[in-house]
């Protein structure tokens, strides 16, 4: 198996170019009514230029109640259709496969840009991060509801021009706080015992694909564990990825800092999470694999365990044109983000790109 090799989705047959994606990854530089920005469409046409097969776009919030983030784009109503279609068009022109990660922040959405005095979630559960608000808990009727906002957002996706959509069910966003023991203390039908907090996100999984029909890509994103206790474990992450496998889906993305590290909530343990997963569903479903992949070898790694998606963020900031270089030979590959001019050099949007420069750990900086 070949990181250029085409593959042939399972359930809607669109067929990617090779198997490499651009992951999702938060620029910070929509526009303050949530926008895309010329900025952004550029960070997107020149990852599906450079070779990425497939390109997933930044978090688009469903609902602006959840957006988490300072300019983060939406996805939320008909006004944001446009938008939606500058993004997808920019892709596709380029021959890429376009994909919209539909999302909402739950109790991470920043303070800053809430619309409410508290964010809203599972449970009135605080998240355990400096500065972090207490939530309300839903209602079962704006449960119900925030279900119906990701099924429209994805059906704006679909008239919008995207090839498919992602499930933003990972990184302690509010999909994942359904699912989690430590931000749902609910004793109803949306939370509680493992069987009841499993039925917000299949539920939805299950209800995107429905609305969309079977031509249209459906995935979904899942972090495997929390560090919280409780928190979601391994084992139950298994559990979630074996109903997952039977809600119709085009791919299962697991959202890794580290692909090839171990356990977060078990440190001593040498086992890497991915294995256990691709075993777990017996090639029912394709699995990408993200975090911290920055060479050709390492980007060979979940292949060879059984994966067939391979997803690039952190590098494809500084090396937009990654897939085409390794795949021509070339050794020339940059190996960190320009210290100057690098919003010009490697097509980032200027907010995003003073982000990075100032945030130190966030990417490897050139020296000047």
């Amino acid at each position: 198996m070949s990181l250029f090799e085409p593959y042939t989705l399972p359930v809607s047959g669109v067929t990617l170019p090779n198997r490499l994606v651009l992951a999702p990854m938060t620029t910070y530089s929509g526009t303050p009514e949530g926008q895309i920005s010329p900025g952004e469409v550029a960070l997107l046409q020149r990852r599906a230029a450079g070779g990425f097969g497939t390109v997933i776009t930044a978090a688009c919030y469903v609902d602006r109640a959840g957006q988490a983030f300072i300019n983060q784009w939406g996805c939320d109503n008909d006004d944001k259709l446009d938008s939606l279609r500058q993004a997808a068009s920019a892709i596709k022109a380029e021959g890429a496969i376009a994909i919209l990660q539909i999302h909402d922040g739950g109790r991470m959405a920043d303070p800053k840009v809430l619309i409410e005095p508290a964010p809203r979630s599972a449970s009135a559960v605080a998240a355990e991060r400096q500065g972090s608000l207490e939530p309300r808990a839903m209602s079962a009727a704006e449960v119900e509801k925030s279900i119906a906002d990701f099924v429209a957002a994805a059906k704006r996706a679909a008239v919008a021009g995207f090839d498919g959509v992602e499930i933003h069910g990972a990184n302690t966003y509010l999909i994942q706080q359904f699912f989690s023991p430590h931000s749902n203390r609910r004793d109803d039908e949306w939370g509680g015992d493992l069987e009841r907090r499993l039925r917000y996100p299949i539920t939805l999984a299950k209800a995107v694909r429905e609305a969309v029909g079977d031509q249209f890509i459906v995935g979904y994103r899942f972090s495997p564990e929390e560090i919280e206790n409780p928190g979601i474990t391994i084992e139950d992450t298994l559990v979630l990825v074996d109903r997952l496998a039977d809600c119709r889906l085009d791919y299962l993305h697991i959202s890794l800092w580290n692909y090839a590290a171990g356990s977060m909530r078990n440190p001593e343990s040498t086992q890497r999470l991915s294995p256990l997963v691709i075993e777990k569903l017996a090639g029912r479903v394709p699995l990408m694999a993200v975090g911290s992949i920055e060479t050709p070898e390492q980007a060979e790694l979940p292949l060879h365990d059984g994966a067939e998606l391979v997803a690039l963020g952190r590098v494809a900031l500084w090396e937009p044109d990654w897939p085409n270089k390794v795949k021509a030979g070339r050794s020339d590959l940059r190996q960190a983000l320009p210290a100057k001019d690098g919003d010009v050099i490697c097509s980032l949007p200027k907010p995003l790109y003073e982000l990075l420069i100032q945030r130190t750990g966030w990417v490897k900086v050139a020296a000047e």
